[in-house]
């Protein structure tokens, strides 16, 4: 069975120009409409890392200030501002870097399987469509999303396209809830250092804490 228009490459950069001055980029149909959790979660997630910098910062920061303030109280100050801004600029990028979703790019969206140009030619909608398989020696054309319009990789981790985000991404973990956003191979890091800082943040305002009982008069 043949799906591609050429799949003696399956890999190749092959010219399909004809199929692109027929269906550019740029017409093709609009990428699904993202549901509205993937803007209402994330007021979740900024609620909690906003709410626990706040209290770890203010309870640390009150240890460390006055003439009983201890070296350690001060190390743990300035130790505790480096866990928020790392905790910041993680989710930051969680909310806004898009890692791991598909775009839409010439090696991405050519070329287009016969049946989904078949529908596209009759403006059929493409509710009825399956993802279409790829060459089983391709590692870039696994399979052809209906919905985003974009080959999903093989060699990429696992590929998902997420019911809330709804765009297809690559080295897909789980769709976290709290953040709104897939967390993925390429924002994983943020992801475990936001649950670090957390940790780390409640140990050093327990440490500085320690530190400022051990001096008061019994």
């Amino acid at each position: 069975m043949s799906l591609l228009p050429c799949d003696l490459d399956p890999d190749s950069d092959d010219d399909y120009a004809e199929q692109e001055a027929r269906f550019p980029i740029s017409e093709l149909p609009a990428l699904p409409q993202r549901h509205g959790a993937y803007r209402t979660e994330p007021i979740v997630g900024v609620f909690v890392i906003g709410l626990l910098v706040a209290v770890l910062a203010a309870a640390t920061s009150s240890f460390a200030v006055g003439s009983e303030a201890t070296r350690l109280s001060k190390t743990a100050f300035s130790l505790i501002w480096v866990e928020a801004a790392i905790a910041v600029v993680s989710t930051i990028y969680l909310l806004c870097s898009g890692a791991g979703e598909i775009q839409r790019t010439r090696k991405t969206c050519y070329p287009i399987p016969m049946e989904v140009e078949e529908c596209l030619r009759q403006s059929l909608p493409m509710s009825g469509l399956k993802n279409v398989p790829g060459p089983q020696n391709s590692s870039r054309r696994g399979s052809y999303c209906v919905r985003c319009f974009v080959w999903r990789p093989r060699d990429s981790g696992e590929v998902h396209h997420c019911a809330v985000c709804q765009r297809c991404v690559t080295g897909f973990d789980h769709h976290c809830g709290v953040f709104g956003r897939c967390i993925v191979q390429a924002n994983m890091p943020c992801f475990l250092a936001n649950i670090g800082m957390m940790l780390a943040g409640l140990l050093t305002t327990t440490m500085s804490a320690m530190s400022s009982a051990d001096l008061r008069p019994e």
